[in-house]
């Protein structure tokens, strides 16, 4: 799959001499295979621990719980829109939609286009990512910023983009993709097979509805605040250039901010952006790389989440000077 040069390190030509091990762009069956379980494992241990103890309080975490393993679905579907679920081309594109993209009611090759042409040129006027995520606009003050979390968390952030892209704002940017009939009858075929399956085992257990209130309710709202959450952390305010560990940030250790906003290693972004045909199993090894030969911008490289937010943010309107000292 052609989605990216080896390297992104555009004039840096001490980043760009460094070339990692080839083995690093291999694809293991093995871990793809544990992390798709293991997202869909812990679905089920939601739902089923809502089913066994029925509080307000289980389903909130259980909620929690499911929009982030949705997001990590969602990352998964990105691998895949990188190839880098199987080697066969085939395979790839049918583990990304049965697995991770059409569970969520969304088509993994419409989603390559246009997350590969964000690749080519982060950041940019005519970037998909940064045009449907609104990050172009950074910093903004402390109070919109909050606002805007807010409005994702219930679910007005979700509507006002849907509203936007069937109004066809963002047509401009979004690479036309073209589809046969049999190939969409496909990708809705795994849509409703995915949430078909879904629902029919809570039905069968006896709690069909919540079908609607721990997975269609946490993907209109958890899940569009956390991915807002992490499109601020990996590209807002940052410039566009050809150099992309400039226009990224990466947190650097796990910890349970990573897990809630970064699974499958997405957080390692600037490592991401830098070799896009690497495995998210070995971005960790490549950070360690490249880290040890101080070859990451320190400015880029965050502790969690929260710093990035504040340094996004500021608590006031920065007034125009009107002179010059």
């Amino acid at each position: 799959m052609t989605d990216a040069p080896v390297h992104q390190a555009g004039p840096n030509a001490e980043l760009a001499r460094f070339v990692p091990d080839p083995a690093l762009f291999r694809v293991s069956a093995l871990r793809v295979g544990a992390a798709l379980a293991g997202d869909w494992l812990m679905i089920a241990v939601a739902f089923a621990v809502a089913i066994a103890f029925a509080h307000p309080l289980v389903y909130a975490l259980a909620a929690i719980v499911i929009a982030r393993s949705q997001l990590a679905l969602a990352v998964m579907m990105h691998e895949g829109a990188h190839g880098l679920l199987a080697r066969n081309r085939c395979v790839n594109d049918a583990l990304g939609q049965l697995f991770a993209a059409g569970p969520l009611w969304l088509s993994l090759r419409t989603y390559r286009a246009g997350h590969l042409k964000h690749h080519r040129a982060p950041m940019e006027e005519d970037d998909p990512v940064a045009l449907l995520f609104g990050v172009h606009d950074y910093p903004v003050t402390r109070g919109r910023l909050i606002g805007r979390l807010l409005a994702y968390a219930c679910g007005i952030g979700y509507v006002t983009s849907v509203v936007k892209l069937a109004r066809g704002e963002f047509a401009h940017a979004l690479p036309k993709v073209g589809k046969s009939r049999a190939y969409v009858a496909w990708e809705v075929a795994s849509m409703l097979a995915g949430n078909g399956v879904l629902f029919g085992a809570l039905a069968w257990a006896g709690h069909p509805l919540l079908y609607v209130t721990l997975w269609i309710v946490p993907s209109v709202t958890l899940l569009p605040l956390a991915g807002q959450v992490r499109a601020i952390f990996e590209h807002a305010g940052l410039p566009a250039g050809a150099d992309q560990s400039r226009n990224a940030r990466t947190i650097v250790r796990r910890s349970w901010q990573t897990f809630l906003f970064g699974p499958h290693a997405i957080h390692f972004h600037i490592e991401h952006h830098l070799f896009a045909r690497m495995p998210f199993h070995h971005l960790r090894v490549v950070h360690r790389q490249l880290a040890e030969r101080q070859l990451l911008p320190d400015g880029n490289l965050y502790a969690g989440y929260g710093g990035v937010l504040r340094d996004v943010s500021v608590r006031c309107p920065v007034a125009e000077s009107g002179g010059s000292g």
